[in-house]
């Protein structure tokens, strides 16, 4: 019975000794708003020679970490370039993003409840954001022609 006892006592101590022990504490990330027309407002961009007739998109996840913005030229249209700019809450361009074509796309991110992007291609520097400016150049209209008697009365 003394033996009975003592590898009872034996084995509920063991089973104190091998219960796990939290040694960290799980913070919730602090959410940004979702990308849209009033978290990131669209402006005007900073030059005369970039047109606003483009179609600017903006999409993000709930309890986003990151977005897009998109960018893409107004139809038959045609640009050059296209272009989107990036302004901080006192109107200051903090990056300009361009390419030929007819579509452009930007990623930002969500550090710490606000959005920011980043200052370069592949450089882990971010700069806070309040607007977003969606423009093209070089802009040349459709040209369309029609054959005389095809249309119908």
């Amino acid at each position: 019975m003394f033996g009975t006892l003592v590898a009872g006592i034996f084995l509920h101590l063991l089973s104190e000794a091998d219960t796990c022990v939290p040694t960290a504490t799980v913070t919730t990330p602090v959410c940004c708003p979702l990308l849209s027309q009033l978290t990131l407002p669209r402006r005007a961009p900073s030059s005369t020679n970039f047109e606003q007739c483009s179609i600017l998109r903006r999409i993000s996840s709930t309890c986003p970490v990151d977005g897009f913005v998109l960018c893409d030229a107004a139809p038959d249209t045609n640009p050059t370039t296209m272009q989107i700019e990036f302004f901080n809450a006192t109107n200051v361009l903090v990056r300009t993003i361009q390419r030929t074509g007819t579509t452009l796309s930007a990623q930002v991110f969500c550090l710490n409840g606000v959005w920011v992007v980043r200052t370069a291609p592949n450089v882990n520097t971010n700069v806070t954001i309040s607007q977003v400016s969606c423009a093209q150049s070089g802009s040349a209209g459709a040209d369309f022609g029609f054959v005389v008697g095809a249309a119908l009365n």
